[in-house]
Protein backbone atom coordinates (compact mmCIF):
# COMPACT_ATOMS: atom_id res chain seq x y z
CA UNK A 1 0.00 0.00 0.00
CA UNK A 2 1.15 3.22 -0.54
CA UNK A 3 -0.01 5.85 1.75
CA UNK A 4 -0.76 9.31 0.77
CA UNK A 5 -3.15 12.14 2.60
CA UNK A 6 -5.77 10.51 0.07
CA UNK A 7 -5.26 7.22 2.13
CA UNK A 8 -8.52 6.57 4.02
CA UNK A 9 -8.11 6.02 8.06
CA UNK A 10 -10.17 3.10 8.36
CA UNK A 11 -8.12 0.81 5.30
CA UNK A 12 -5.03 1.78 7.32
CA UNK A 13 -6.04 0.93 10.46
CA UNK A 14 -7.75 -2.29 9.28
CA UNK A 15 -5.15 -3.75 7.02
CA UNK A 16 -1.98 -2.43 9.44
CA UNK A 17 -3.02 -1.88 13.00
CA UNK A 18 0.62 -0.57 14.02
CA UNK A 19 -0.80 2.41 11.97
CA UNK A 20 -2.95 3.45 15.39
CA UNK A 21 0.40 4.00 16.99
CA UNK A 22 1.35 6.34 14.51
CA UNK A 23 -1.52 7.88 14.08
CA UNK A 24 -1.97 8.85 17.62
CA UNK A 25 1.41 10.24 18.17
CA UNK A 26 0.72 13.06 15.67
CA UNK A 27 -3.08 13.74 16.06
CA UNK A 28 -3.68 12.47 19.64
CA UNK A 29 -6.40 10.59 21.09
CA UNK A 30 -8.37 11.38 18.17
CA UNK A 31 -11.93 10.69 17.99
CA UNK A 32 -11.87 10.14 14.21
CA UNK A 33 -9.28 6.58 14.82
CA UNK A 34 -13.12 5.00 16.61
CA UNK A 35 -15.83 7.00 14.79
CA UNK A 36 -17.40 4.32 11.86
CA UNK A 37 -16.55 7.91 9.56
CA UNK A 38 -13.37 6.60 9.72
CA UNK A 39 -13.87 3.90 6.66
CA UNK A 40 -14.50 7.45 4.51
CA UNK A 41 -12.50 10.12 6.03
CA UNK A 42 -8.90 10.57 4.74
CA UNK A 43 -5.72 11.11 6.16
CA UNK A 44 -5.76 14.29 4.93
CA UNK A 45 -8.95 15.56 5.82
CA UNK A 46 -7.59 14.47 9.25
CA UNK A 47 -4.48 16.76 8.80
CA UNK A 48 -6.62 20.01 8.12
CA UNK A 49 -9.10 19.33 11.25
CA UNK A 50 -6.00 18.84 13.53
CA UNK A 51 -4.61 22.02 11.88
CA UNK A 52 -1.34 20.09 11.36
CA UNK A 53 1.33 22.22 9.23
CA UNK A 54 2.72 20.40 5.93
CA UNK A 55 5.50 19.15 7.32
CA UNK A 56 4.57 17.58 10.25
CA UNK A 57 1.80 15.95 7.72
CA UNK A 58 4.46 14.56 5.84
CA UNK A 59 6.47 13.53 8.74
CA UNK A 60 3.28 11.45 9.29
CA UNK A 61 2.76 10.01 6.01
CA UNK A 62 6.43 9.03 5.83
CA UNK A 63 6.16 7.17 9.37
CA UNK A 64 2.73 5.45 8.35
CA UNK A 65 4.60 4.22 5.22
CA UNK A 66 7.20 2.56 7.45
CA UNK A 67 4.34 0.83 8.83
CA UNK A 68 3.22 -0.59 5.67
CA UNK A 69 6.15 -1.57 4.38
CA UNK A 70 7.27 -2.96 7.44
CA UNK A 71 4.36 -5.64 7.53
CA UNK A 72 4.49 -6.16 3.85
CA UNK A 73 7.85 -7.57 4.45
Amino acid sequence: MKVTLDTIFGEILEEYPASEEVLKKYLGEAYCLSCPGKMFDTIGNGVLLHGLPDEVANLMVADLQAVVDEQDK
